[in-house]
Parts: C-alpha cells; structure tokens; sequence
C-alpha cells in the first residue's frame, strides 16, 4: 500500500477515520438485526436464539454475536445512541457501554471505555434473588483428554469470587521470573501456570480485594447499586455483607463529588489508604488512556514534589510500571491531560542534543 510514504499524521487521521466508518457499518448491523428479529429468522433457520443465528451467519465468536444482539436489543430504547453509532461520531465499544445505563448521562468523552463500563457496572442494581440465583449457578468443571495428557477447564463464578481468583492469578503470575530467552511467555499461559503454582506451594497469595462504594447510589437505593469491586465488577447486599467480614478486602467510600482523602505537602510518598484510593479511582488499572495493564501500579507527582507539588488526587496519577518508569523516567515523555476529554496522554520529547564535539 505504500504506507511509508504517508506522514504519521495522515495515518492517525486515516486509521481514526477507518474506526468512525466501522461505526457506521455497526449502527446498519442493528437496523438490520432488529428487522431480521422481528421476522424471527432464527427460528426459521433452526437456531436456539438470534446470536446463535448470528455466531454462524457472520463466522464470528459467540461472544461477539450476544454482545451484537444484546446491544441491538438495548438500543431500540436509546434512539439517540443509535443516532451517534450511525453518524460515526462514537465508537461502538463506547455505545455497547453507554447502552448498559439506563439514565442519559451523554457521551461520557471524557472518560475512556473502561471507565463507562465501570459506571454502567456501579449503576446495575443486583437484588437478593440475583444474588442467590448466581451463587446456586457457580460451578466448576474438568475434563481430561482421552490418554489424560490434557486437562480443560471452565466454569461459572460470583462477581466476587471472580475477582479474588482472578486478583490471586494475576499477582502469582507477575511474581513468575522471565524464560531463559528473556520473554515473559503469554498472558494465558503465565496465569494457567501460577494456578498450578498456587495449588502446590504453601505460600498463596492473599488476593486482596477492595470495594468502593458511592454512597450515593448505595443510599439511594439500599445498596442494590453503588457498590463494585476493583475490577469493576458489580455486588449486591448480601456479597458485600461477606466481603465485610473478610480481612483482607478493604472498603473505600466516595461521597457525592466522588472525592477522597487529601494529604497535601503533609508527606511525600502516598500512604496507603490515598494510594488505594487513588487506584479506585483510575479502576485499579493504569490511568494511560488505553492502557488496561492491572500489574505494579504506582503513584506519580504530575508535579514534582521537589517543584510544590502536593500529595493529593489533583497532583497524583496512577501509573503502570512500564508508563511510570520506562516512558516518563526513562524516556522523558511529558504528560498532558487530553484538551477534548481529559485524558492521560504522552507527549514525546524534543530531540536530546548530541555530544559536544
């Protein structure tokens, strides 16, 4: 295609252009489906369900069909969604997101896909027989080959179970050394082999879960909603009654403004109780805009304190070691809050001079 000959300008512009065109093509998906709904296709063709229609029609995942047809199904409420997906003006991860909130709270640009998903998380409201209903279902299985030389697993877990197992692999699997080659190996394959690890050694990690309650969704509604952990995932009444009597879950309450504590120039490095506050505020993950990394997280001065700046959410950023130490420290990256949506970006450096001759 000759791409080299195109600035990188052109090519952002091209590549976001090519994402906005997706949209559009996503939002005649809908119309489509709807109509292909209500003339119940599916059921002419044999299928169980739409997306089980749709999974075969389209040659794509399973996953992707439900979140095809559930989002279809949600947006025959919001006409306005629909509107911006076909104008090409939002993404369609950004309206799949929106679509989940039942209130009209706009666009939501100033926080990034991950961010909307958590918030349409905290606003989902879990009754008791929700609760009872997913804690009856949760169920493992195994299932060996035929010579037993492979072993497949799968199954169904609580939002709160899942976080734990899911916080446990993780930590064990950051705490795996790198392969003799210097690689780290796959994602999947380094948690499959920390479960192994967990389960043969004697020192398992304590899977340290925290909630954040907003008090005032939870008041609001009895605490049917406001309530999620850090992975973003939503709990009802009678989860959080168990995570309260579990030592090694902490909860971190917001008022109204969605503030925390303040330290000021009290004390440089973050104590605990702000630095956990500051990860619920970024969603436990790197607050770089499209950086989902959950692994060593640490707090960064966007002002230096050296320079006045101060130990508090305005002047602390939470960042992955990757974005914290190798492009801020060591490559010199200036950080700057995106002007349209507010969002942690990266701005490269002016050219280092070189050596005096």
């Amino acid at each position: 295609m000759g791409w080299e000959r195109i600035s990188t300008d052109s090519l952002e512009q091209q590549l976001a252009a090519d994402e906005s065109q997706a949209a559009r093509l996503r939002a005649r998906q809908m119309e489509i489906l709807e109509e292909l709904d209500v003339r119940q296709v599916a059921m002419a063709d044999g299928s169980r369900s739409l997306s089980e229609w749709v999974a075969a029609r389209l040659d794509v995942a399973p996953d992707t069909a439900k979140n095809l047809v559930r989002t279809m199904r949600r947006l025959q409420n919001r006409p306005d969604l629909q509107e911006d997906l076909g104008d090409g003006r939002v993404s369609f991860d950004r309206v799949e997101a929106l679509s989940r909130i039942r209130d009209d709270v706009g666009l939501m640009e100033w926080a990034d896909v991950s961010t909307v998903r958590r918030e349409a998380a905290k606003r989902a409201r879990i009754t008791a027989s929700d609760e009872y209903r997913v804690a009856d279902g949760r169920y493992l299985a195994m299932q060996p080959s035929l010579d037993e030389s492979i072993w497949r697993i799968w199954g169904e877990l609580d939002g709160h179970s899942g976080a734990v197992v899911d916080k446990v692999l993780s930590e064990a699997a950051d705490l795996l050394p790198d392969l003799p080659d210097g690689s780290t190996g796959p994602d999947g394959w380094r948690r499959a082999t920390a479960l192994v690890g967990c389960l043969v050694s004697d020192q398992v990690p304590a899977g340290h879960v925290s909630v954040i309650v907003d008090a005032r969704d939870a008041a609001a509604t009895n605490g049917e909603s406001g309530v999620v952990l850090d992975a973003g995932v939503r709990v009802g009444q009678r989860a959080l009654q168990a995570i309260l009597c579990d030592a090694n879950t902490e909860v971190i309450a917001r008022d109204s403004d969605g503030r925390f504590m303040d330290y000021g120039r009290s004390q440089r490095t973050a104590p605990p109780a702000l630095k956990r506050a500051l990860l619920a505020k970024y969603g436990f993950r790197c607050g770089a805009d499209g950086c989902e990394s959950r692994r060593r997280l640490q707090v960064h001065h966007l002002k230096p304190w050296a320079r006045g700046g101060e130990t508090n959410q305005v002047d602390l950023i939470v960042l992955c070691w990757f974005h914290h130490q190798v492009i801020v420290h060591e490559r010199g990256y200036e950080i700057y809050c995106h002007p349209d949506h507010g969002r942690i970006r990266f701005r490269k450096p002016p050219p280092r001079p070189g050596p005096s001759v």
